[in-house]
Parts: structure tokens; sequence; C-alpha cells
């Protein structure tokens, strides 16, 4: 996997990687994958070896970003590939998480939406508003936010529609996660 120099990248822990796909088990296989705020893309490039049919990484940064294209291509997850090592495929959106997440709406809906924004923005409560404004959770599926532990979180989203309905924390970092208000 490629990964830019420097200090602007923060993998998720391999603790708390573990831990995150423990609890989600089979949902994976065959799910849609949304990794906002990708860094590395070290979470979506998991979901895919873990059988996601389908990965897109919000990412910023564009070194950040042209390492996920690299990654993406090694692993022949950009549909080109003719001896492709997973069976996914996988995307990169390049931009602002609160420019790209408004152009979803209506052309996909994902299982699986995990966010691991910069720690000190506290940009959890923001994904969350977006993420239902725009309607890109799918039927039962699920957003997961990455946090330092006191970060404070909602237990609903703006309108109420997605609701807290686990949190877990590993040492100073914490996953939340949330469901649809009808489902919980």
């Amino acid at each position: 996997m490629h990964c830019p120099p420097g200090l602007d990248v923060r993998p998720t822990s391999s603790k708390v990687r573990q831990a995150f796909f423990n609890i989600l088990g089979t949902r994976v296989v065959g799910a849609s994958f949304l990794d906002i705020f990708a860094g590395s893309g070290l979470m979506g490039f998991e979901a895919l070896s873990r059988g996601a049919s389908y990965v897109a990484f919000v990412e910023e940064n564009r070194n950040q970003g042209r390492a996920i294209e690299q990654t993406i291509k090694m692993f022949g997850t950009d549909g080109r590939a003719q001896n492709a090592q997973v069976d996914g495929e996988a995307e990169l959106i390049l931009g602002d998480f609160r420019r790209v997440l408004p152009g979803l709406e209506g052309k996909f809906k994902f299982d699986l939406i995990f966010a691991d924004p910069p720690y000190k923005m506290h940009y959890g409560a923001t994904v969350l508003g977006l993420v239902e404004k725009h309607d890109l959770l799918g039927e039962g599926g699920l957003v997961i936010i990455e946090h330092l532990r006191g970060d404070p979180l909602p237990e609903a989203s703006p309108d109420g529609n997605l609701v807290r309905s686990d949190q877990r924390f590993y040492g100073q970092t914490g996953l939340t996660f949330f469901s649809d208000s009808k489902e919980a």
C-alpha cells in the first residue's frame, strides 16, 4: 500500500481497525463502503479485502489521493486489471467532503459509511448531517465515526433520522455507530 511521507495521515490503529471489522463481521461482504477522510485508504482497502463490492474513497489532499490511486491500480480494483487481487471495485473522489457528499446525492447509497475526520476539527456531527441531508445511507446501513474519547458527537442527526446505536472505546479512540432511527 502506498502512503505519502509526512505527518498528515493518521491511519486507524490496527487494534481499532480489527475491532471495527470484527463488529461489522459479514456485513462487509458485498457492501458498498464510503471512506470519508480516507488518508492512506487503509480502511477502505481492508473493506475490499474482506469482500466489499465497492469502495469510494473521499480525500481532500492531492498527495494522499495519488497514493490511494496507486494502491487502487496495484490491487486492480479500478476495473481495468485482468488479475485483480480483490473482487470489488474502488474509486477515489478528490475534494473536500463538504462539497463531495452533496454531489453523491441521488447517485449512490452506501451500506457502510466510515468517517475518520482530523480529531481537532470535530467534523463528526457535520458528516452525520450531510449523510442525512443528502440521503447517502442505504436501508439497514451504518454510519461509523472514529473520534477521540470526549469528542462530543450528537445522539442523532439534525432531523433525527440517524441515531446512535452503539459506541465503543479503545484507549483514547472511539467508534460511534449510527443507524436509521426506524431500525434502531
